[in-house]
């Protein structure tokens, strides 16, 4: 399939999707995502500063919406994902091209920051700490390698 098809289609299927699924459905499929995903990070307390603060995430474009925190289970803490919470500390709004952007550290979060791509309202402090974090990450190495291209290829025809 060619990838500039996908890149045109694609935000309209997951926004279709979006809207059609139950908001707990879509947020335990992201809280799985996020567990496997981030799985040594929480074992190693990189999320614990998250306890008991939520943060709300906005992907505009899917008109997705979720809020995530992180609680202890056990030992350690892990990342819980709701559809909304009471008190948010700190909202990011992102577009879909930008959020594969971010995923594919194609480009610098800062940088998307000050050409208002990425937005961060409230709790800058906070939303800073976990931008700090999450540059840290290497989603490369935790991703099949054909996943992760497919992602990189979406990501940079999105630019165009």
């Amino acid at each position: 399939m060619d990838i500039t098809k996908v890149v045109e289609w694609a935000p309209r299927v997951l926004a279709k999707g979006v809207s059609v699924a139950p908001a707990g459905l879509t947020c335990k499929v992201i809280e799985q995502f996020f567990r496997r995903m981030f799985a040594a990070d929480s074992r190693a307390g990189a999320f614990d500063f998250l306890a008991g603060r939520w943060v709300a995430i906005a992907i505009t474009d899917l008109g997705l919406n979720f809020v995530v925190t992180s609680r202890p289970q056990g030992a350690q803490h892990v990342l819980c994902v709701q559809p909304n919470a009471s008190e948010v500390a700190v909202t990011m709004r992102v577009s879909w091209p930008v959020l594969l952007q971010l995923a594919t550290q194609q480009v610098d979060p800062d940088t998307l920051f000050f050409r208002r791509k990425l937005m961060v309202t409230g709790d800058t402090e906070l939303g800073l700490q976990l931008k700090n974090l999450l540059d840290t990450i290497e989603i490369k190495e935790r991703m099949p390698a054909f996943a992760y291209q497919q992602l990189e290829l979406l990501a940079e025809k999105s630019l165009t």
